[in-house]
């Protein structure tokens, strides 16, 4: 190192005396110095983040691969999250209700015929123990192709009589413009499917980032030249390009139109139940805004989807990283009883420390938090904000679940759960939105979920890994207490700060993560909660 900077020294010197630059400065260095020393610090930096990157590669046993993905998704949901929330702030406040409303019918569409089209095909490689399903990509890309295009074109012979069924007409252009987005995504390399088989998700970082990034980035910047619903539209589509230009460089496989009717058979056969759930979670998932939009018109749509996307954190953040981690992570562990039990019970924690005071941060914040960024024609979205909120916790305690029994083979369990729930949302929601509205619908989504099909679901779960109930709420209490006692404290110190809304949201921030903060650490002191057992898997699984 030395005499390498011996050399750039005179490098540096000579190059002085060349353009007549011999002089030194005030405090006796010479400009060199300063080249010498940034060349340094840059090449120390670099260096710092090269071992990090190398510690965060997922490598090692299944459970050190799926802490460092887990690691590397919940970097990108956070990443992802964070743009979400500003394009959502942007354009609020450059777009109103009725608009996002017109984007959301043509999401629905689009939603509709995926859910009931989805093949199951990437869930049937990722289950498979085989490691290597190379075989199997062509046939699973020629499917996915043949679907995007028959979806592309259901979508643009649909949107006259989408635009009819909801009673609005402008609804038809937006639909057909967004058939962009199935096509494209059909022809996306299914090599990345490794991503998640192989629990590389430092590569599924780059294809995550890389589309939240370029779609927030093009509504955005379209939206301030001309702020109408083609914001967000184009926002979309540019963001599906991106991600499937990325499959194509983060993956070398280059995929061939081929049919093995084997293989199509072996991989519909595991699928049919993952289709027959699409369908079924569409129509809870989704359902509502179908219903919410057809009842009460556009801007309620737009109220109702806007107020779910800022509240559902928990479901966003910690569900995404829940369903496409411990996936194949309990796949791997399928025919091991006591580490996929461990496995099952140590994801409830990880989900609950985190989704917990999210969501009830979430609702004490919320009112500050719309008068604070947004236009007070969003008003009217806060209470739905803060009921939704709760349902966004039922949600990531629920995704501990579904991937259970998918792992373990039984996927069909999960589909006769949400055909119950189903039933209950559809024999409920018409009065209850009739009678209030979308905070009535809001009502029932939650009361549905609460009331049946958590608990139905943590039941079957918690038999399937041959658990202890006693176990699982014991685990739920500590978040659940903290939480409540962060509550309290967020909630006073927005009523008694009078320094306007945004430094009081702030404020109200801060004191939530002190106190929640502090709380868990009370009762790991004075408790059992295991919190240490979770913080030693993380950094372990980093600094190894």
């Amino acid at each position: 190192m030395e005499s390498d900077g011996r050399l750039v020294a005179a490098s540096s010197a000579a190059g002085g005396r060349r353009y007549g630059c011999t002089s030194t400065r005030r405090d006796g260095r010479r400009p060199a110095d300063d080249d010498h020393r940034a060349r340094y610090m840059t090449r120390g930096l670099l260096g710092r983040l090269r071992r990090l990157k190398r510690r965060l590669t997922p490598g090692g046993g299944v459970s050190e691969r799926a802490v460092k993905s887990g690691i590397w998704a919940t970097g990108a949901n956070v990443v992802g999250r964070g743009l979400q929330l500003v394009k959502l702030v942007v354009l609020g406040n450059l777009l109103g209700p009725q608009q996002f409303g017109l984007v959301a019918y043509a999401l629905l569409t689009l939603a509709a015929m995926r859910r009931s089209s989805k093949l199951g095909i990437k869930e049937a490689l990722i289950q498979k123990e085989a490691d290597d399903v190379t075989d199997y990509l062509d046939t699973a890309w020629t499917l996915e192709t043949l679907r995007g295009v028959a979806l592309a074109a259901l979508a643009v012979a649909a949107a006259p009589y989408v635009a009819a069924f909801f009673g609005e007409p402008r609804a038809e252009p937006v639909v057909k413009a967004m058939a962009v987005v199935p096509l494209v995504m059909g022809v996306q390399n299914p090599g990345i499917v490794y991503f998640r088989k192989d629990l590389a998700y430092d590569r599924q970082f780059v294809y995550l980032v890389g589309k939240s990034v370029v779609s927030a980035g093009v509504a955005i910047g379209v939206a301030l030249v001309d702020p109408t619903v083609w914001a967000l539209v184009l926002g979309d589509v540019a963001g599906v390009l991106t991600a499937t230009l990325l499959s194509y460089v983060l993956h070398d496989h280059r995929p061939r139109p081929a049919l093995d009717r084997a293989k199509v058979g072996e991989m519909i056969g595991y699928g049919k139940w993952i289709t027959a759930s699409g369908v079924v979670v569409f129509l809870i998932t989704e359902g509502d805004d179908a219903f919410v939009g057809w009842l009460l018109g556009s801007t309620a749509l737009g109220l109702y989807q806007y107020a779910y996307k800022l509240s559902n954190a928990p479901a966003t953040e910690v569900t995404q990283v829940i369903s496409t981690v411990i996936f194949p992570t309990y796949a791997k562990l399928q025919d091991d009883a006591a580490n996929l039990r461990r496995a099952y019970f140590k994801t409830v924690q990880l989900t609950t420390f985190v989704s917990v005071p999210l969501a009830v941060g979430i609702v004490a914040v919320t009112p500050t938090f719309v008068e604070a960024f947004l236009a007070p024609e969003w008003e009217a979205a806060v209470r739905v904000m803060q009921v939704l909120a709760l349902w966004g916790l039922l949600r990531s305690i629920g995704a501990t679940t579904g991937p259970l029994f998918q792992a373990v083979g039984k996927p069909d369990v999960a589909t006769k759960i949400q055909v119950g729930k189903l039933a209950i949302l559809a024999v409920a929601i018409y009065p209850a939105t009739a009678a209030y509205g979308i905070e009535g619908t809001a009502a029932v989504v939650v009361g549905n979920a609460l009331l049946f099909s958590a608990p139905v679901s943590t039941y079957l779960s918690v038999r399937v890994v041959e658990g202890s109930y006693r176990r699982f709420f014991a685990i739920l209490a500590y978040p659940l207490a903290a939480s409540g006692v962060m509550y309290a404290a967020v909630s006073f110190v927005g009523t008694t700060l009078t320094v306007g809304p945004l430094l009081t949201f702030a404020g109200m921030v801060a004191t939530g993560v002190a106190t929640y903060g502090a709380a868990i650490l009370a009762m790991e002191t004075w408790g059992s909660y295991g919190l240490r057992d979770v913080i030693q898997t993380v950094t372990g699984a980093v600094t190894e």
